[in-house]
C-alpha cells in the first residue's frame, strides 16, 4: 500500500475509532457518576493521574524505537536484522524499567495519602490500590516493545484497532464493576481485566506479522541503544512537560481546592479535551510518513502546512460548537451542577483547541525530522512554570487559576519558541507559517461567531437528546463550507492521490 493511501487509512481509521470512543466514553461516563459519589470519582481521577506519570518514565525508549522502525519497512535481510536488534535491545531495556516502576509503588504507596487529599473512609484503600496499579504499569512497559512496530510500519489501522479494543473493554468493564458496588476498586479490576485482553491479542498480531524476529538476549545492541535513547531522551523530557501542563490541574485542584471541585473540573473540560484528542491524531497518525521525507525541506513545509491547515480548521470549528453545546449538553449528560461556568469554558476551549493543537502539529513535524533537544527543554520550563503560576493563581481564583496558569505559561515559552524552532531549522517562511494557523482560525471564527449568534438562546433552551443532536448536526454543517474552502487543495490532491494508478 502506497505512503498517502497507508496514512489516510490511518487517519480516518484513528477518527472512526477515537470518535466511537468519545461516544462510548459519553454514554457511559453518566453510568459510572451515577454509581459513585464526587468525591470516590475525583479521587480515581487523581489517583490514576499520578500513577500515569509512571507510564510515561521509558526515558523516551519508545519514541526512539518508533523513529528508528518506521525507517525499516524494507523487507531485506538487512532490515530485518536491525528489526531484530531494536525489539529486542527495547524489550530487555523494559524489562528493568518495569521492574524498576513495579517496586517504585511499592515503595512509594505510603505516600499517596500524603499527596492526595483523601478522605478517611477511603485511605485504607489507596494503598493497595497505588500497589497493584504500578505494577500493571510496570507489566505495560514490557508490551510497548511489541506493539510499537505495528504504527511505525504504517500498519495504522492494526495498531488503532488494539487501542480501540483496549479502550473499548477497559471503559466497559469499569462500567461493569461500579455497577457491581466495587467503587473505588472498579478502576483497578478493569484495566487490569483489559490490560490481559490487549496484550493476548498484541502478541497473536505480533506472532501472525513477525513471525521471524526472535527476542534473543545476543541480538542487544548498545550501540542501537544510545541511538535511541539519543533521540528519544528528548521526546521523554517533553512528554513529561506534556503530562505536568495537561494532567496536574486536577491534583492541584484536589490539594487546593476539593475533590467535588476536580469532578466538576473534569467533567466541563471533558469535551473539548476529547476533540483535542480527534483532532492531534491528524498529526500523530501522519507522523511515520513524515520521517520518510523529512530531509526534503520544501515536502516538508508543504506537508506540515497542509496538516496545520486541517488540523486548525476542524479544532476552531469545534471551538465553536462546544461554546454551544456544553451547557445543555452536561445538563443532560451529567446534571449542571457540573458546569464550571460559561467564561471558564471559553477559556479551556481556547487552551485545548487554538492554543495548544498548532504546537502539537509543528511538534510532532520536528520529532519525525528528529529535531526535539530545544523545544522539548523549553517545555521542560513551561512546566515548571505552570506548577508554580497554576499553584499561586488556583488559591486565588479556584479552578480557573489552572486554566489561567497553563496559558499564561504557555504563551511565555512554547508558544512562540516552538515556531521559532521550525522557521529556523527548516526555514519556514514566517507569513507562511502564519497563514496556515490564522487563515482557518479567522475564516472558521467568522462562520462561528454567526452560528453562535444566531443559536446561543436556541442551545440554552434544549431539554432532550433529540434536539441537541439535531441542532448540533444542522450547526456543524455551517461549518463545511469553511473547511472546503481552507483545505480544497489537500482533499482534491488526496482524491487524485487515492485514484492514481
Amino acid at each position: 500500500m502506497g505512503r498517502t493511501k497507508s496514512t489516510l487509512l490511518g487517519i480516518l481509521s484513528s477518527q472512526f475509532f477515537t470518535i466511537v470512543s468519545t461516544l462510548l466514553s459519553l454514554v457511559t461516563t453518566p453510568l459510572i457518576v451515577k454509581g459513585l459519589n464526587p468525591q470516590i470519582y475525583g479521587l480515581s481521577i487523581i489517583i490514576f493521574q499520578l500513577i500515569g506519570y509512571l507510564g510515561q518514565f521509558d526515558f523516551g525508549l519508545s519514541a526512539g524505537a518508533s523513529r528508528f522502525l518506521a525507517a525499516t519497512r524494507a523487507e531485506d535481510a538487512e532490515h530485518e536484522i536491525t528489526v531484530n536488534k531494536i525489539i529486542s535491545t527495547s524489550f530487555g531495556v523494559y524489562l528493568i524499567i518495569g521492574v524498576a516502576i513495579a517496586l517504585t509503588g511499592l515503595i512509594l504507596a505510603p505516600l499517596a495519602l500524603r499527596i492526595i487529599n483523601v478522605p478517611p473512609q477511603y485511605q485504607s484503600q489507596v494503598k493497595p490500590i497505588v500497589t497493584i496499579v504500578c505494577v500493571l504499569v510496570g507489566a505495560q512497559m514490557l508490551l510497548r516493545s511489541i506493539s510499537g512496530i505495528f504504527f511505525a510500519h504504517q500498519m495504522q489501522a492494526l495498531s488503532n484497532s488494539l487501542s480501540f479494543i483496549l479502550l473499548v473493554s477497559n471503559t466497559l468493564l469499569t462500567v461493569l464493576f461500579v455497577y457491581k458496588g466495587y467503587e473505588l476498586w472498579s478502576f483497578v479490576y478493569a484495566q487490569v481485566a483489559s490490560f490481559m485482553i490487549n496484550m493476548l491479542i498484541n502478541l497473536f498480531y505480533f506472532r501472525r506479522y513477525y513471525s521471524h524476529i526472535k527476542l534473543k538476549p545476543g541480538n542487544f545492541d548498545k550501540g542501537l541503544l544510545r541511538q535511541m535513547f539519543s533521540y528519544g531522551f528528548f521526546i521523554f523530557l517533553n512528554g513529561i512537560a506534556v503530562q505536568i501542563v495537561f494532567q496536574t490541574d486536577r491534583v492541584v485542584i484536589g490539594s487546593l481546592v476539593s475533590l467535588t471541585a476536580v469532578s466538576v473540573y473534569s467533567l466541563t473540560t471533558r469535551v473539548p479535551e476529547l476533540l483535542s484528542a480527534i483532532v492531534w491524531k491528524i498529526s500523530d497518525n501522519a507522523f511515520p510518513g513524515i520521517v520518510e521525507i523529512a530531509d526534503d525541506e520544501e515536502k516538508f513545509r508543504n506537508i506540515h502546512n497542509k496538516i496545520m491547515k486541517l488540523s486548525m480548521t476542524v479544532s476552531t470549528a469545534g471551538f465553536w460548537l462546544i461554546l454551544l453545546i456544553t451547557l445543555p449538553f452536561l445538563r443532560l449528560w451529567v446534571g449542571q451542577q457540573y458546569y464550571a461556568g460559561a467564561f471558564f469554558l471559553v477559556c479551556a476551549s481556547f487552551l485545548y483547541l487554538i492554543h495548544h493543537t498548532y504546537m502539537h502539529v509543528t511538534a510532532v513535524c520536528l520529532n519525525a525530522a528528529g529535531i526535539v533537544k530545544g523545544f522539548s527543554l523549553m517545555s521542560l520550563i513551561e512546566s515548571a512554570l505552570n506548577i508554580v503560576i497554576s499553584l499561586w493563581l488556583c488559591n486565588r481564583y479556584g479552578i480557573i487559576g489552572v486554566i489561567y496558569g497553563t496559558l499564561i505559561s504557555g504563551t511565555i515559552t512554547s508558544c512562540w519558541y516552538v515556531p521559532f524552532v521550525a522557521i529556523k531549522r527548516k526555514h519556514f517562511r514566517l507569513s507562511s507559517y502564519l497563514r496556515s494557523i490564522l487563515q482557518p482560525v479567522l475564516l472558521c471564527s467568522v462562520f462561528g461567531l454567526l452560528a453562535y449568534v444566531a443559536f446561543h438562546n436556541s442551545f440554552e433552551r434544549i431539554d432532550n437528546w433529540f434536539k441537541l443532536i439535531f441542532y448540533t448536526g444542522f450547526v456543524s454543517l455551517i461549518f463545511l463550507i469553511p473547511s472546503f474552502l481552507i483545505n480544497r487543495s489537500v482533499i482534491l490532491n488526496i482524491k487524485q492521490r487515492l485514484y492514481a494508478k
